[in-house]
C-alpha cells in the first residue's frame, strides 16, 4: 500500500513537471543572413535543457516554465541572451566575435595580430562604409584614421586622385604621396573598387615602413581584396545604387545691372569715364531689352547629375581551393556639362592547395576600364573662363555676317564646341596582375615566390571644331575659332618578382618569426602625342588637318631598383615584444656610388596587462606601450636620370644668317643627387577596456634629410631647368589619439558605437644648405624656421581711410576728379615702391622692418597652408533591422591664398563679382575695413598680401547613412538570404567661413574659381546576398 501511494505521488509531480514545459524553437543566422549549424542553445537557470542547431540553423527545445532566457553561443561568435517569456519562436543573429586583440592586420609582406604590432599601423573595415556611395577606394579612409589627411580635390567624374598624406609632408618638390600596395603588388588605390576592398592598413610611422625602404617615406596603404570563402557553398552579392549628384558650393554672382553699375563705379575710382549710361544700367535692371541680358553662367554650366552603381561578386570554394570573381559598372554624368565618366571594374582570387596544403598558390587580377568625357580644353581652362564670364554676355546672338541666330558668345563657345561634337575624351585601361606559389615543406618554414605586373594605358583625344564665335566678353566683333586636333597615348608597367623565405618558431615561452627576401622592381614608360590644326572638316581625323602645322613628340624611360631585405620578431611570454628590420635598396636613378641605401628599424612593446601584478588590479583591461625608430628613403624625384646631362632636340641656333635646328643640354647632371632620407620616432600607447573602449594614443618625431631641390644656377649656363641638389632638412612633429566606444550587443534594443580620431601636427623647414629660402611660387616659399611652402608676402593693416591723406584739385575728397592726387599725412610709411598713387580704399601696407620705408623687405610669413589640428569622428547607431552611420571631419585654422576672378573685383579690368565681396566693399559712404574699394586697375591687384589668405578651417558632415535588413523569414521566400536597403547621403553639409561658392577642403597653392566644385550625393541603394 505505501509503495502504491508512492508511485501515484511521483505520478502526479511528474504530471506537474510536464505541464509546465514549453517548447521553443527558431533559426540562428550569421549576420550575413547565412544559416549556423552547430550553435549551442542552452537553457538558464537550475537546468540542464540544451539544444544545437542543425545545417540549416534550426532548432527546437522543451524548457520548464521557469526558465526565462536562452543562451545563444558559438566558436568566434559573440554569445546572446534573450527573454523566452510571452515568445515560442525566437530567431536570432549572431555577429562575428574575432576581439580587438585578435584581429589579423595586413602589416609589409606579412600579417600581424593587433596585439602584437609594436608598430603605428591603423586598419579599416570596409564593413564599416558598407553602402556608402563611394565613386573612390580613398575615400574610404577619409574621417576613419587619425594622421591621415583626405583632400578631394575636385568633384569631375573621374578625377578620382584625392591628396593623401601621411603625417605631413617631407619632401619639398618630390612626391609626397604614400606607397600604395594591393594584394602584394605596388599600384595606384583607386585601381580598386571600393566594393571589392576587404581591408586598409595604414603603417605610419618608420618601423613598420622600413621594410619597404626607399618607397616608403610617406606612408604606406595596404588594401587586401575579397578572397573566397570555403564551406558555405557559392555566395552571390548584387548591389545596385542610383545616385543624384549637386554641386556643394557655387559661388553666388551679382546681376547684370549691378554688373554694370559696379563697373562705372571701379572706373569712376581711377578718374575713367563710365562705360554704360543710365538708360542702359535701366534696360539691365528691367530685364524687358533681349539685348541686355542678364546670364548666370554658373547656371548655365552646372546642373543636376545622376550615378548609377552596380556590383556582382561570386564567392566560394571546397576544401583545396577557394575563389572570389567580381565585375562593377560605374555610370556618372558630370555636374559640368559636357562631362561624364563611365567605369567597368573586375577583381578575380583563386586560391589553391595541393599536397595536403604544402604547396599554396594565388593568381589575382585588379583592374579597370574608364571612358571620360570633357569640354574642349582642359577643364580648367574651361572653368577659369567660366568664372570669368559676364553676366551680361549672351549665350548666343545673331550672326551679323550670316544672320544666323545661333552664333555663340565667346564665353559660350564650349558648348557651340560640344554640340559639333567637340570636347575631350580620355580613356584609361589598367590591369593589376599577380602569380605566387608558396611551398611549406616542414610546419613553420614557408618559401614564397611572386610575379607581378601593374599596367596602365591612356589614350587623349582634344578636339576643337571650326566655328564662329562673337570675338570678346562683350560681343564687339565675330571670330573663327580656329579647329584642332591632339591625340595623346602613354603606357607604363610596374614588373615585380619578389622571394621570400619565412620560418616560425616556438620553444617555451619564446616565439620567433624571421623573414628574408629578394625583391626586383622595373617601370617601363612610353609617351607618344601628336597634334594638328586647321582641319578642312569638323571631323577628328589626323589627314584633315593643315600639312604645315603638324606637332610630334615622344618620351620613353626606364627605371629599376633591387632589394635585399629581412625581418625578426620575437615575444616572449606574449608580454615583450620585439621587431628588427633591415632592407637594403639600390636605384637606377643615382651616380654610382650613390645607388644604395640601407634603411633599418627596430620596435618593441610592452604588453603591461598580461603581467601578473596587473591582472590582479584589473580584468578584462588590455594596455600595451610601444616604441619605435627607423630610417626611409625616397627616390621619387621628378627626374630619372638625375646623374646625367639631359639632352633636348627642340633647341635651334643661329648660323651665319640662318636659324638651324640642334640638340641642346637642357638639364645638368648632379652625380653626387642621393636619397632623401626620413628619420622617425614614434612612442604609443594601446588601451582597450572591458572589451568596450578602445584607445590609441602616440606621439612622432619624424626627421627628412637631404631633401631634393632645384637651386639657381648662373644663368650663363644657358640651361632651362635647374638641377637637383641635396639641401633641405625639416621636421614633422605631432601627437595622434583615437578613442572607440561599442557597447555590447544586445537583442532589440539600441546598440550603438562611435570613434573620434584627432591630430595635432606641426612642419618646420630646419635647413637649406646655407640658403635661407627657396621659392615654388609668386605666393609660396619655404623659409627656413617655418612650415614648408608658406604664404609669403605683405602684411595688410586694414583698409586707408580717408583721414589718412590729404589731397589736391577739389575739396571733397569723394568727387571723382581726374587730375586729384592723394598725398598720405606725414608720418605714414611711404609705398612708392609697391603701390602707385595709394588712396582711400585701398590696402593699407603693414611696415614690417618699421623704417617707415615699404619695399620687399617687408614681405614676411602671411599664412601657412598645413593644417596643424585635424579631427574626425564616426557613429553608428542600430535597433533591430534598422541601422543609422554617420561620419564628420575637419580641421583646424590652416590657410588658403586666394585670387583672380571673383575674389578680386574687375581682376581682368573687366570680370563678374562674387556678391559677398561687393556688398560690405569699402566706399566713401560706407568706410568698411573688411573689403577694399573696387577699381579697375590689375597691377595693384597682383600684390601678394594677407588681404588675399583666408581662414580654411571647416566641419563637414561627410557621410550619413540610415539602413533597413528585411527579416530572413520574408526574403527566403524568394530565394534571397539578406537584403539590406538604405539610403546615404555624401558633403551633406558645410560650416565654415570660407568665401561663398569655395570649397575650404579643396586648399592648395593658389585658389583661384578655376576649380572644379565638390559633389554632394544623395543615394539610394539595394544589397542583396543569395
Amino acid at each position: 500500500m505505501r509503495k502504491l501511494l508512492l508511485t501515484i505521488f511521483i505520478s502526479f509531480i511528474s504530471i506537474s513537471i510536464y505541464a509546465q514545459l514549453k517548447t521553443i524553437s527558431g533559426k540562428v543566422l550569421d549576420d550575413q543572413s547565412m544559416p549556423l549549424p552547430g550553435v549551442i542553445v542552452k537553457a538558464n537557470g537550475n537546468t540542464n535543457v540544451t539544444a544545437m542547431t542543425n545545417k540549416d540553423g534550426n532548432y527546437s527545445l522543451q524548457i520548464p516554465e521557469v526558465v526565462k532566457t536562452l543562451t545563444f553561443s558559438y566558436l568566434s561568435y559573440t554569445s546572446q541572451t534573450i527573454s523566452v517569456t510571452g515568445k515560442s519562436v525566437i530567431n536570432v543573429t549572431l555577429k562575428e566575435s574575432v576581439t580587438q586583440l585578435e584581429e589579423v592586420i595586413a602589416v609589409g609582406y606579412g600579417t600581424q595580430t593587433k596585439a602584437n604590432l609594436t608598430g603605428a599601423v591603423s586598419s579599416v573595415s570596409v564593413k564599416e562604409v558598407e553602402g556608402r556611395a563611394l565613386t573612390s577606394a580613398d575615400q574610404i579612409l577619409q574621417g576613419k584614421i587619425s594622421g591621415v589627411t583626405i583632400v578631394q580635390n575636385s568633384g569631375r567624374p573621374g578625377d578620382d586622385n584625392s591628396e593623401i598624406r601621411i603625417r605631413g609632408v617631407s619632401s619639398i618638390d618630390n612626391n609626397n604621396d604614400p606607397l600604395v600596395i594591393i594584394n602584394g603588388v605596388q599600384g595606384n588605390i583607386n585601381d580598386v573598387n571600393p566594393n571589392d576592398i576587404e581591408s586598409v592598413s595604414v603603417l605610419k610611422d618608420a618601423a613598420s615602413a622600413a621594410i619597404y625602404g626607399s618607397r616608403a617615406s610617406a606612408g604606406v596603404i595596404i588594401i587586401e581584396t575579397k578572397k573566397g570563402v570555403i564551406g558555405k557553398g557559392l555566395q552571390v552579392e548584387y548591389n545596385v545604387t542610383g545616385s543624384m549628384v549637386n554641386a556643394t558650393r557655387l559661388p553666388n554672382t551679382v546681376d547684370s545691372y549691378t554688373y554694370a553699375s559696379l563697373l562705372n563705379e571701379a572706373r569712376a575710382n581711377v578718374a575713367l569715364a563710365p562705360i554704360y549710361n543710365a538708360s542702359q544700367l535701366e534696360l539691365f535692371k528691367n530685364q524687358t531689352d533681349p539685348n541686355f541680358p542678364n546670364t548666370n553662367w554658373y547656371d548655365v554650366y552646372y546642373k543636376k547629375a545622376y550615378m548609377q552603381n552596380h556590383y556582382l561578386s561570386l564567392r566560394g570554394g571546397e576544401k583545396n581551393y577557394k575563389f572570389s570573381n567580381s565585375v562593377g559598372y560605374k555610370d556618372q554624368d558630370g555636374i559640368l556639362t559636357g562631362t561624364s565618366s563611365k567605369r567597368l571594374s573586375y577583381n578575380s582570387n583563386l586560391n589553391g592547395s595541393f599536397v595536403k596544403n604544402k604547396v599554396r598558390i594565388n593568381l589575382g587580377l585588379v583592374g579597370y576600364s574608364e571612358k571620360g568625357k570633357e569640354l574642349i580644353s582642359p577643364t580648367s581652362t574651361a572653368l577659369a573662363e567660366i568664372s570669368g564670364s559676364l553676366p551680361t554676355a549672351f549665350i548666343q546672338s545673331i550672326d551679323t555676317l550670316t544672320g544666323d541666330p545661333n552664333l555663340y558668345s565667346y564665353p559660350g563657345r564650349f558648348l557651340g564646341a560640344m554640340n559639333l561634337g567637340g570636347g575631350i575624351e580620355n580613356k584609361l585601361n589598367s590591369l593589376n596582375s599577380r602569380a605566387s606559389v608558396e611551398i611549406e615543406p616542414v610546419k613553420g618554414l614557408i618559401g614564397k615566390i611572386l610575379l607581378g605586373n601593374n599596367k596602365l594605358k591612356t589614350d587623349y583625344v582634344n578636339f576643337t571644331p571650326r566655328f564662329y564665335t562673337s570675338g570678346t566678353y562683350e560681343e564687339t566683333a565675330i571670330n573663327l575659332r580656329e579647329s584642332s586636333l591632339e591625340k595623346r597615348n602613354s603606357q607604363s608597367d610596374l614588373n615585380t618578382f619578389l622571394a621570400t623565405l619565412e620560418y616560425a618558431l616556438k620553444k617555451n615561452k619564446h616565439d620567433f618569426k624571421f623573414l628574408a627576401a629578394h625583391e626586383r622592381l622595373e617601370m617601363i614608360y612610353s609617351y607618344d602625342a601628336g597634334s594638328v590644326k586647321n582641319l578642312s572638316s569638323n571631323q577628328p581625323i589626323f589627314n584633315y588637318g593643315d600639312p604645315t602645322s603638324p606637332f610630334l613628340s615622344s618620351a620613353a624611360n626606364e627605371t629599376a631598383t633591387a632589394s635585399f631585405f629581412g625581418r625578426v620578431n620575437y615575444s616572449y611570454a606574449g608580454k615583450y615584444l620585439l621587431e628588427l628590420n633591415m632592407r637594403r635598396d639600390g636605384s637606377s636613378r643615382f651616380a654610382d656610388g650613390r645607388k644604395w641605401g640601407n634603411f633599418p628599424s627596430i620596435s618593441g612593446g610592452w604588453r603591461i596587462s598580461e603581467e601578473q601584478f596587473f591582472k590582479g588590479l584589473k580584468k578584462d583591461v588590455y594596455l600595451k606601450l610601444r616604441g619605435s625608430w627607423g630610417r626611409l628613403g625616397n627616390q621619387n624625384i621628378f627626374t630619372q636620370y638625375a646623374f646625367a646631362d639631359q639632352m633636348s632636340g627642340s633647341e635651334y641656333y643661329a648660323f651665319g644668317n640662318a636659324i638651324v635646328p640642334g640638340r641642346g643640354t637642357i638639364i645638368l647632371a648632379n652625380k653626387d643627387t642621393r636619397w632623401e632620407t626620413t628619420e622617425q620616432f614614434d612612442a604609443g600607447l594601446d588601451m582597450i577596456l572591458w572589451n568596450r573602449w578602445n584607445i590609441t594614443f602616440d606621439y612622432f618625431n619624424k626627421k627628412t634629410y637631404d631633401i631634393l631641390a632645384r637651386v639657381t644656377i648662373p644663368p650663363s649656363l644657358g640651361v632651362s631647368v635647374l638641377p637637383y641638389q641635396n639641401i633641405g632638412n625639416m621636421v614633422n612633429k605631432g601627437v595622434e589619439m583615437s578613442i572607440g566606444y561599442n557597447a555590447p550587443v544586445k537583442a532589440d534594443k539600441i546598440n550603438y558605437g562611435f570613434t573620434v580620431n584627432a591630430s595635432y601636427i606641426t612642419n618646420k623647414l630646419t635647413s637649406l644648405g646655407g640658403l635661407s629660402y627657396v621659392d615654388h611660387s609668386t605666393t609660396n616659399r619655404s623659409v627656413v624656421g617655418e612650415p614648408f611652402s608658406s604664404f609669403y608676402g605683405y602684411k595688410v593693416d586694414g583698409i586707408y581711410q580717408v583721414s589718412d591723406f590729404t589731397w589736391q584739385n577739389s575739396s571733397d575728397p569723394a568727387v571723382p576728379h581726374e587730375n586729384r592726387t592723394y598725398v598720405l599725412k606725414p608720418g605714414m610709411p611711404n609705398v612708392s615702391g609697391v603701390m602707385t598713387s595709394p588712396a582711400p580704399g585701398d590696402i593699407k601696407i603693414s611696415d614690417v622692418k618699421n623704417d617707415g620705408v615699404i619695399n620687399a623687405d617687408d614681405k614676411t610669413l602671411i599664412g601657412n597652408p598645413i593644417p596643424k589640428f585635424q579631427y574626425s569622428f564616426t557613429a553608428n547607431v542600430s535597433y533591430k533591422n534598422f541601422g543609422l552611420n554617420v561620419i564628420g571631419q575637419g580641421t583646424g585654422r590652416t590657410d588658403a591664398y586666394m585670387n583672380g576672378n571673383l575674389i578680386a573685383p574687375y581682376f581682368n579690368t573687366t570680370g563678374p563679382l562674387l556678391t559677398s565681396m561687393v556688398t560690405d566693399r569699402w566706399t566713401f559712404d560706407n568706410p568698411s575695413d573688411k573689403y577694399q574699394r573696387i577699381y579697375v586697375d590689375k597691377g595693384r591687384d597682383a600684390l601678394i598680401t594677407s588681404y588675399n589668405i583666408y581662414n580654411a578651417s571647416y566641419f563637414r558632415l561627410k557621410s550619413v547613412q540610415l539602413s533597413y535588413t528585411l527579416k530572413s523569414s520574408f526574403t527566403k521566400k524568394f530565394d534571397v538570404s539578406r537584403c539590406r536597403i538604405f539610403f546615404n547621403a555624401e558633403n551633406l553639409f558645410l560650416i565654415s567661413d570660407f568665401p561663398e561658392g569655395f570649397d575650404p577642403e579643396r586648399r592648395s597653392t593658389n585658389v583661384t574659381a578655376a576649380f572644379h566644385p565638390q559633389v554632394a550625393t544623395y543615394s539610394l541603394g539595394v544589397n542583396l546576398n543569395f
